[in-house]
């Protein structure tokens, strides 16, 4: 599970301040947004909503946000103009980034990226040049039932059609799946007794590489500032940490 510090760390931390918390919740009704908008309102049958509301409610989105959002995108009022990129970037030393996020403005949102990347020594690639080093997969994070044995949990998660799995620090279980199997995979593990946090994709470096000599915190720097961004809803590298 190597290289997937964004779902153990960034997804699930803690005692963030009142600002930052108001922009996750602002992109978390981005996403409902645009999943009610695209494929309905009914959680039930709208896998990518149901995610998205999980997640919601593990960050700690009011109900109320989430059901104003559901209407509107069912109304096609507000958000209909929102629509979706994912921007290919290298980053200082040529280490490949995906940027991914949701805009009511593209011009306006590939503008100010181009300008974060040209500010901290990047550059914006062309579609399809750097994509091929990622692969599309889905992520669930979960907790297992505490009456079993960890044995058995784990066995469960085997048989579940999981590819690979993680225990975080804060003892969240990561479970990577095939990106087609993600539903199954959670429903496997729902019947198991695993209470499910967070459910979503990751875009998985087939390979990591470690950074350019002096090139590190650059990075770093660069990609706290993309993924600071409102319309930036996850920034993706292949960078060994």
């Amino acid at each position: 599970m190597a290289g997937h510090s964004k779902w153990a760390q960034i997804k699930h931390k803690k005692g963030t301040t009142d600002a930052k918390r108001g922009q996750l919740f602002s992109k978390l009704v981005k996403e409902i947004t645009i999943a009610a908008r695209e494929a309905g309102p009914n959680p039930d049958a709208n896998p990518r909503l149901r995610a998205a509301c999980e997640r919601a409610r593990a960050e700690g989105l009011p109900k109320d946000n989430m059901e104003r959002a559901i209407a509107r995108a069912a109304g096609r009022g507000e958000g209909a103009d929102l629509s979706e990129f994912l921007y290919e970037a290298s980053a200082p030393g040529g280490t490949p980034l995906l940027i991914e996020g949701i805009t009511d403005n593209k011009n306006r949102t590939v503008n100010e990226i181009k300008h974060l990347l040209t500010l901290h020594g990047g550059r914006m690639a062309d579609p399809g040049s750097l994509i091929w080093n990622f692969e599309k997969i889905g992520m669930i994070a979960c907790t297992p039932p505490s009456h079993v044995p960890q044995e058995t949990s784990e066995m469960a998660v085997i048989d579940s059609g999981a590819r690979d799995f993680a225990v975080g620090e804060d003892g969240v279980w990561l479970v990577e799946t095939d990106y087609s199997a993600r539903e199954s995979v959670c429903a496997a593990l729902r019947a198991a007794g695993f209470a499910i946090r967070d459910t979503g994709h990751d875009y998985k470096a087939k390979s990591l590489v470690p950074p350019a000599v002096g090139a590190e915190a650059k990075i770093n720097a660069l990609m706290e500032a993309l993924a600071d961004h409102n319309d930036v809803q996850d920034v993706y590298s292949n960078l060994r940490r």
